[in-house]
């Protein structure tokens, strides 16, 4: 059995113990990918690491779902990735400074610690639908791309540059 498998069964069969069924509904990268016991081929070969979030929903939670069993919801970094560079970057003028996701993975991205350590999806989440209960989606007023010279003076490690995000101010 491999490691990510074994995390969910085991963190699943804790919190949701003293229910009938034991066969909770996954959702990877906002996707109904079907109940555990049918989705264990597909969670095998993902790599913990790779995993960005991870919730566990039961009772009233889990009904949003359309499930009675709990819902498992995995989030992995490379569809923040994948998903903030095509709903922001791909048609956009940005594109020409981030060509791929994978120089996305490698800039900085400034949010509430400018120090953080070169991982954008940490802060790319708050603009993504993750498909989770308590998920409120920031929505972007503007993207600005910092060359990376200028980004190192902020943060060493961002040696591909970095972005600023504004979000929406709503009330």
């Amino acid at each position: 059995m491999k490691k990510v498998y074994f995390l969910v069964a085991v963190l699943f069969t804790c919190l949701i113990s003293g229910q009938n069924k034991e066969n909770p509904l996954v959702i990877l990268d906002s996707k109904n990918i079907g109940f555990m016991n049918e989705a264990q081929p597909i969670l095998e070969p993902i790599n913990p690491n790779d995993i960005s979030t991870m919730s566990v929903y039961k009772g009233d939670a889990s009904k949003k779902y359309g499930s009675e069993n709990g819902v498992i919801i995995i989030t992995t970094k490379k569809y923040i990735l994948d998903t903030f560079y095509k709903n922001n970057i791909e048609n956009s003028s940005l594109k020409k400074e981030i060509p791929t996701t994978e120089i996305l993975a490698k800039i900085g991205v400034f949010g509430s610690k400018a120090d953080s350590k070169n991982l954008p999806y940490d802060e790319l989440i708050k603009y993504v639908d993750t498909n989770t209960v308590n998920d409120t989606v920031l929505k972007i007023a503007s993207i600005t791309f910092i060359k990376p010279l200028d980004a190192q003076k902020i943060n060493p490690d961002w040696k591909f540059g970095a972005l600023e995000i504004k979000p929406s101010v709503t009330e």
